[in-house]
């Protein structure tokens, strides 16, 4: 289903090819190609640059210091952080010579300010409705805030911890909190992390626990259909279900995101890179 509705007049199937050709060329050390690679995919979409925090990481020398500057400032390093600044800006460029400051305003600077809370599955889905309804004003508003957590979440505390077990895994975690905790949540958003999961499950603890893996399939699965239900009831029937009932789907789904986040890094960080499996793969081996 997601799948689906990312067909229709939307370009997630494309970005995620290039995010996975994107890993793929980080872990064949190919960094000229994955430094373009990593520019034009922010280009194409902002979000991936949620990436370049844990491929900056998992570049980093092992038999270093981790804070060092010749570690800090190696050779791939530098050479990842020239060749993606120098795609995305060049990109940047051609689209400003050709379409202006609409073209900085409906790329970048619309997300800030953004009140997206129709077809939402954000937690944050009421409180943009209400917000939407009032004159705008001074100072920082819950658009705006709603960024802190998710970006400490997705560029630092994720690829400090799990970027160098599991650069794959650690995009995935980055992903499903990027998703998560992003003020605008819609179907279409979900494909970003599901692209992960086939080089994440095997060996999982959802896998190797299987009542684990159904329940959290069926949670996430009916948290969805709850938000869903009382979004056609305001949609489609015009009946008023911001609060309780959007409000609590909302909150609900959010909570089962978090929880199944909650399993994916703890599982991640029990990842043994030297032996490149899991102990919860381990132990039936």
């Amino acid at each position: 289903m997601v799948a689906n509705i990312s067909t229709r007049g939307s370009s997630e199937g494309l970005l995620a090819v290039i995010v996975i050709a994107l890993l793929w060329a980080t872990l064949r050390r190919q960094i000229l190609l994955a430094g373009a690679l990593l520019g034009f995919g922010v280009h194409f979409k902002i979000y991936p640059f949620i990436y370049a925090a844990s491929i900056y990481w998992w570049l980093g020398d092992p038999r270093q210091k981790p804070l060092s500057m010749s570690n800090l400032l190696n050779g791939p390093r530098v050479k990842l952080a020239v060749t993606s600044l120098s795609m995305f800006m060049s990109l940047n460029a051609v689209m400003y010579w050709m379409y202006g400051h609409d073209f900085v305003e409906h790329s970048y600077t619309y997300h800030v300010s953004r009140l997206d809370h129709r077809h939402n599955f954000s937690v944050y889905n009421t409180v943009l409705h209400l917000s939407s309804m009032l004159p705008e004003q001074s100072g920082l508003q819950l658009e705006t805030i709603a960024f802190f957590p998710q970006l400490f979440l997705a560029l630092i505390a994720i690829p400090l911890k799990l970027a160098r077990r599991d650069l794959a895994g650690a995009m995935l975690a980055q992903t499903l909190t990027f998703v998560t905790f992003n003020k605008v949540c819609t179907s279409q958003y979900f494909l970003w992390h599901m692209v992960f999961l086939p080089l994440y499950l095997y060996g999982s603890e959802f896998m190797e626990n299987r009542k684990l893996g159904l329940l959290a399939l069926g949670l996430w699965v009916s948290g969805q259909a709850a938000w869903l239900q009382q979004g056609y009831q305001l949609e489609f029937l015009g009946n008023s279900t911001f609060v309780p009932g959007l409000w609590l789907a909302s909150a609900g789904f959010f909570g089962v995101n978090c929880w199944i986040l909650g399993v994916i890094i703890g599982d991640l960080s029990v990842f043994n890179p030297g032996t490149g499996v899991r102990k919860s793969a381990a132990k039936t081996s």
